[in-house]
């Protein structure tokens, strides 16, 4: 089982978070749901978060190649990479306010914010396996159940 609190005190790797800036994954994953997919749910990406990577614990390589608390490739970073939150320079795949609201746009882009069905497939379309949609889906539940 998981703890499914880890996620509220979870601080985000860094000393202090820049004004207007989330200061934990917890309010990372709910607002980046809110800005970059209305209608999506904060605990999926709560929960994809924490199974990729831990909230950021686990950064990779994968052995896919994948990187950064979100574990995106290289090849999917490259096409889809956004600089969020105010930030400039260039989208880094290592930093969690391009990671997290990319997840979200990405899982919009694909329908996740439907729901239902729509969310399913956007979860199968971030990790090509039945297993995974369970997994975070059960997740997601859990985080939804705990911080409602």
């Amino acid at each position: 089982d998981r703890d499914v609190t880890g996620v509220q005190t979870c601080a985000l790797p860094i000393s202090s978070a820049p004004t207007g800036k989330p200061a934990s994954y917890l309010s990372l994953y709910q607002e980046s749901a809110a800005q970059y997919c209305p209608g999506l749910s904060w605990t999926v990406l709560a929960a994809i978060g924490q199974i990729e990577s831990g909230d950021g614990a686990n950064e990779g390589p994968s052995t896919a190649g994948a990187l950064g608390p979100m574990q995106f490739l290289p090849s999917t970073w490259a096409t889809w990479g956004v600089t969020a939150f105010g930030e400039t320079g260039k989208p880094n795949i290592m930093d969690p306010f391009d990671a997290v609201p990319l997840a979200a746009r990405m899982l919009c882009a694909d329908g996740a914010a439907s729901g239902g069905q729509g969310l399913q497939q956007a979860i199968f379309d971030y990790n090509h396996a039945t297993w995974y949609v369970d997994e975070v889906l059960t997740l997601a539940n859990e985080y939804a159940s705990e911080f409602s």
